[in-house]
């Protein structure tokens, strides 16, 4: 069987589109590389990091003719999947269009009241799409197939749950050779050789449970891990046959197992595979020993989410999250100590938000005077405890509802949800005043230009000024 897997475009202005993150869509090429296994023909068009005319997307599709088409989702780009699908199924009724991802696993019956897809796949997909195109191809119902919704005499249903793939290491590696790589870039806040990039991922899932992040949604706050031995194994064929030398790590707790860290940094250094690359990091398991074998392995910069400078607020994000305002000043003192770029994001708006409790997070920030730091109003993510309280209060109308993600900065008032005491346009006053007082800090500024390296990261880092400076918020760096 042909078929379609499409990472969405998303309608992003061209200045905040240059500071974005646009990375391999590892979703959708775990999804194809286990499609193949079972023996179809598969096409990935990836619209968000290659835009197209509409027209000219939908004849790609047409020439490929698929019989089935599965769409990844985000709140961000979901009027653009919604067009695309009527469009589809208006020139060819006959190919069954899926939706599947975070948005459509949490909203199925929203996404099929919108748009004339046929089915939607709930949490993660290899095993349901596959049964899924079999069930196609044998013209068999659809209710035998696990984690599916679909209607069924107009009305969504949906086939029961599921499992969770328990040996993930079972899983054929991305199929990196359905992209083209010259189309993917890191921001200026991660790149370090501005070549050939590629994402990477060691495991799925999330331990914790906080309340404004949606990575554990699916999974029960459950991981999964990939041995590093694996890992590396991947790491050097996308080298060899591919030519990326900078990786970033998906992983939400890359660092949550030390020892693990400690294992794959040391397989680096044994194979003498020379790539660089990036990760997020856990204030919580910061250590000597951990920053030095990161740094010694090509690890160059590291993101870690701060969110809040309040130690009050801070206690409130997550039962089992417990971080210190302490452990977060360790992380960053040992981030430099060796030599590894600090990226940190502050999150305004959080519930019980005030103005001292702001101006706590924007002093933390001078203190911790990292490489490179976000401060971005909080977008309630789907699937996150804190979209669930702003609908059952009625802050959000759940169709229309487009905030791309908990760390997206707001454009404007109309889409900042009030989850504190802070009216919409307050936040964006401070957060600009934040990032513009931030980065213009005589002493910041001498840093920043001693550090560049080439004219490459001038050029990135005269548009991420020139975008704060402007008035436009910080690039939060994903969709």
């Amino acid at each position: 069987m042909k078929i379609l897997l499409l990472n969405p475009p998303h309608n992003t202005a061209p200045a905040q589109r240059a500071l974005e993150n646009i990375m391999p869509p590892l979703n959708l090429m775990y999804l194809a590389s286990y499609l193949q296994k079972a023996g179809h023909e598969l096409k990935l068009l990836d619209l968000y990091a290659e835009p197209l005319p509409e027209e000219e997307a939908l004849n790609k599709i047409k020439d490929f003719g698929p019989a089935l088409a599965g769409f990844a989702t985000y709140p961000g780009s979901m009027d653009e999947v919604y067009s695309l699908v009527k469009k589809i199924k208006a020139s060819a009724p006959a190919v069954h269009i899926t939706l599947g991802g975070l948005y459509a696993s949490y909203l199925p019956e929203v996404c099929l009241s919108q748009c004339p897809a046929d089915s939607i796949v709930i949490g993660e997909g290899e095993a349901t799409l596959a049964e899924l195109a079999s069930a196609l191809e044998k013209g068999a119902g659809l209710s035998a197939v696990p984690g599916l919704c679909f209607r069924k005499d107009g009305a969504p249903v949906r086939t029961g749950f599921r499992a969770i793939a328990e040996e993930i290491e079972s899983l054929p590696w991305p199929a990196y050779e359905l992209i083209n790589f010259d189309a993917y870039r890191l921001p200026p806040t991660r790149a370090v050789r501005h070549g050939r990039v590629s994402s990477i991922l060691s495991a799925r899932g999330c331990n914790y449970n906080c309340s404004f992040c949606s990575h554990h949604y699916g999974y029960n706050c459950r991981v999964r891990l990939r041995t590093p031995e694996d890992v590396i194994e991947e790491m050097k064929h996308v080298f060899e046959k591919h030519g990326v030398t900078e990786f970033r790590f998906e992983d939400c707790t890359f660092t949550a197992d030390p020892k693990r860290v400690a294992r794959l940094c040391a397989l680096i250094v044994e194979k003498k595979l020379p790539v660089v690359w990036n990760c997020d990091v856990r204030a919580d398991t910061a250590s000597d020993e951990i920053f030095k074998a990161m740094k010694a392995a090509g690890c160059r910069r590291v993101f870690l989410g701060v969110e809040t400078g309040s130690q009050e607020l801070l206690g409130t994000l997550s039962a089992n999250k417990d971080i210190r305002l302490d452990q977060v000043r360790k992380a960053v003192r040992l981030a430099k100590k060796y030599g590894l770029r600090m990226n940190c994001s502050f999150v305004l708006g959080l519930p019980g938000e005030t103005r001292e409790t702001a101006r706590e997070t924007f002093k933390f920030a001078l203190e911790l005077d990292p490489d490179y730091a976000m401060f971005s109003i909080l977008a309630p993510v789907v699937g996150s405890r804190l979209f669930e309280q702003a609908v059952k209060e009625g802050k959000i109308d759940v169709p229309s509802y487009r905030g791309a993600h908990y760390l997206s900065a707001s454009a404007g008032k109309v889409n900042v949800v009030e989850m504190s005491g802070l009216k919409a346009e307050e936040l964006l006053g401070l957060m600009k005043t934040f990032n513009r007082e931030f980065y213009s800090r005589p002493g910041y500024l001498l840093k920043r230009a001693l550090g560049i390296r080439s004219l490459t990261e001038l050029k990135y880092l005269a548009r991420g000024f020139t975008h704060i400076f402007k008035g436009g918020p910080a690039a939060a760096g994903s969709r």
